[in-house]
């Protein structure tokens, strides 16, 4: 389940990102945002449950919040 902005302490609330974990094929932690480390590709992602093809560009930041990657090319940022 995604997270609110209740869920998040002072200090993470304040920072844009106070983590990045490159995502891995197997259900992880919610995240704040993701990062698309690779060249472009469409990657499905997680979200709510739902898996959803996004076509990610390389060096883009995109606000989602994702469980999933199906790329490890994929870094989620807390």
């Amino acid at each position: 389940m995604a997270k609110g902005i209740q869920d998040y302490t002072p200090q993470e609330s304040l920072a844009p990102y106070i983590k990045a974990v490159v995502a891995t094929t197997n259900a992880q932690d919610p995240c704040r945002a993701v990062h698309m480390k690779g060249t472009a590709a469409d990657v499905t992602l997680t979200v709510d449950g739902v898996d959803v093809v996004f076509h990610l560009l390389k060096g883009h930041t995109y606000s989602i919040c994702a469980t999933k990657s199906s790329s490890v090319n994929v870094v989620l940022l807390y």
